[in-house]
């Protein structure tokens, strides 16, 4: 009993420690039944690299609640399955919200529909039906006079912008909001003067890493390689971006100078003035190693049979006349390759039986795998449409991600990696 008495006191003082914890709680529904349901924020708006920071399961009716600690207002996702929906989450925010997934066959075959978020009610005083607002009149403002703004480079009507958002949607208080109105206005300035926008908007002002209008206004303005300029060297943290931008870009233009790049970032990581400079390093280094040449392939258990062999990885969902072509190119490559690569399909859970019959009746002899519910394995191959293909080289290194279809040099590309195994 006294130990009994012991517990109880010990939870009834660590209880507020763990609600402390979880300052944001989202209760939703889909209709998606059992689906992976995930709270994805992004760390910062440069990379737009993200971090899971909840994850649960819809029940059999489709509801699921998440809880979560976030230290200020950040942009954020919420996945049903892979399929995503953005919010913008407050501190102590309580949310409760559904979330629809249209049906497999809806719309175009080339126009996916999107999943559609209804709120049906916030309690955090008012930031999100407001912030949700100002964006929708802003948009409604800059299409209706986009001929006046843009061509006619009348400026002023920014000045007309500010008297209409008062009038139409209130005082904004937040300013996660004000700075979002500002530097929406700073996109319209740059397309007139952008040495205007970079003094008046930029110049010894706050960086703003949660705020996208923010970091598209910064990269757009300093997109061109800057060097010995008076106003980053003023500026040593946006000097810094900019050097991570032009080290990316460096990257994807030359490859080849992957670990020169890398070192320049990692030297930033390690040694920035600026916490958030240094998560930026971080991120944007992981982002160039992710299935980049010669990286290690996201891990599955059957991708231990392949340690000597070079595979081609094929992602295949729904079946349809479309890859119907592509199918039949492979078989031909398949028997043309021999040994050279070993081919592995890998079927989405609920079309597995229809492509073990497919493989049956057309007779194709490499390997076919039930992706089952290892759904993540999509996301972690950066699998977009169906079918995608990806070459290993041995070892399970990156050989190329994405790698072409049959028709588009697939083979060309399969020969030129492995000459230089």
């Amino acid at each position: 009993m006294k130990n009994k008495r012991l517990l109880g006191l010990i939870l009834a003082f660590l209880c507020p420690i763990f609600m402390l914890g979880q300052n944001v709680s989202i209760v939703g529904k889909t209709n998606i039944p059992n689906a992976l349901v995930r709270l994805l924020t992004y760390d910062e708006m440069l990379t737009r690299h993200q971090t899971k920071v909840a994850e649960t399961q819809s029940d059999k009716d489709g509801k699921f609640t998440l809880q979560a600690e976030i230290k200020e207002i950040t942009p954020a996702q919420i996945a049903i399955n892979l399929e995503r929906v953005d919010i913008i989450l407050k501190p102590n925010g309580k949310y409760n919200l559904e979330i629809i997934i249209p049906a497999q066959g809806e719309g175009s075959f080339f126009e996916k529909e999107q999943p559609v978020l209804k709120i049906n009610s916030i309690d955090d005083d008012g930031f999100y039906s407001q912030y949700i607002a100002t964006q929708s009149f802003i948009d409604d403002f800059l299409y209706e006079n986009f001929n006046k703004i843009y061509r006619g480079r009348k400026m002023s009507l920014l000045d007309t912008l500010d008297n209409q958002l008062v009038a139409n949607v209130g005082k904004i208080n937040n300013d996660y909001t004000q700075n979002f109105v500002k530097y929406r206005k700073a996109a319209v300035l740059m397309t007139a003067n952008p040495a205007k926008t970079k003094s008046e908007y930029f110049d010894n002002q706050e960086v703003l890493y949660s705020l996208e209008a923010y970091m598209d206004v910064l990269a757009e303005l300093f997109k061109t390689n800057v060097r010995n300029d008076d106003f980053l060297s003023r500026n040593w943290q946006i000097g810094e971006l900019v050097e991570m931008m032009n080290l990316r870009k460096a990257y994807y233009a030359n490859p080849q100078n992957k670990n020169q790049i890398l070192n320049s970032l990692g030297n930033i990581e390690k040694s920035s003035k600026s916490l958030k400079n240094r998560v930026v390093a971080k991120n944007m280094t992981t982002q160039i190693n992710e299935l980049s040449y010669d990286s290690q392939a996201p891990y599955f258990a059957q991708l231990a049979d392949y340690q000597d062999d070079m595979v081609l990885l094929q992602f295949v969902d729904r079946y349809s006349p479309l890859n119907e072509h592509e199918f039949a190119t492979l078989n031909d490559f398949q028997k043309q390759w021999g040994d050279t690569i070993q081919v592995v399909t890998i079927a989405t859970k609920e079309t597995y039986d229809d492509y073990v019959q497919l493989f049956e009746k057309q007779g194709y002899k490499w390997r076919l795998l039930n992706l089952g519910d290892d759904i993540l394995l999509l996301e972690d191959y950066h699998v977009k449409t169906f079918p995608a293909y990806v070459i290993l080289k041995r070892k399970n290194r990156i050989g190329m991600a994405p790698a072409p279809s049959p028709e588009q040099y697939l083979d060309y590309h399969v020969r030129r990696i492995s000459k230089y195994l």
